[in-house]
């Protein structure tokens, strides 16, 4: 079975389809982030990284246990996972590069445009704040490019890193 590494954009409903792929697999999904380099970093407590990385905006976002796991993984817990065959799907910034040469993962990056983007949001988080969501998506952009250019010295946007983009 396919490994499947699947980065988002905030707004863009990676969770969503994460959630979907690995339900419709008999799978589950577990979200890797490189959280406790970032946290030391940028100085701040690791779950107000977490929560920033999932882009809830300051909201705890509810998650049915039977649709997906969230769980702060290591470098190594990830390659014994990419080789169990238990996981359907990984989430987060670094996992795609990471399992980079593991031949069943397929590399998926989930985005959207902008303005829906944010219109999702605003309706996710129940808010008319414009400002305040565009504020949040910048800076989770900001946040993502920092952390793949300086662990993995590349730009995660780039089409080259991905077998499939899905643009929602």
């Amino acid at each position: 079975m396919p490994l499947i590494t699947m980065p988002r954009e905030m707004g863009s409903l990676g969770v969503d389809v994460a959630a979907e792929v690995a339900k419709r697999l008999g799978k589950s999904v577990i979200h890797h982030e490189i959280s406790d380099q970032l946290a030391n970093k940028m100085r701040l407590r690791k779950s107000h990284v977490v929560r920033f990385l999932e882009g809830k905006a300051g909201i705890l976002e509810k998650m049915s246990t039977d649709e997906t796991s969230l769980s702060i993984y290591t470098a190594d817990e990830i390659f014994r996972l990419a080789e169990s065959g238990d996981v359907a799907v990984i989430r987060g910034w670094g996992a795609t590069h990471l399992l980079n040469d593991v031949p069943h993962a397929l590399r998926v990056r989930v985005c959207a445009p902008y303005d829906l983007r944010v219109k999702r949001m605003m309706e996710r988080l129940k808010t008319d704040d414009k400002s305040s969501v565009e504020k949040e998506i910048r800076l989770s952009e900001e946040a993502h490019t920092a952390i793949t250019r300086r662990h993995f010295d590349l730009n995660w946007r780039d089409a080259e890193h991905y077998d499939v983009i899905l643009n929602t």
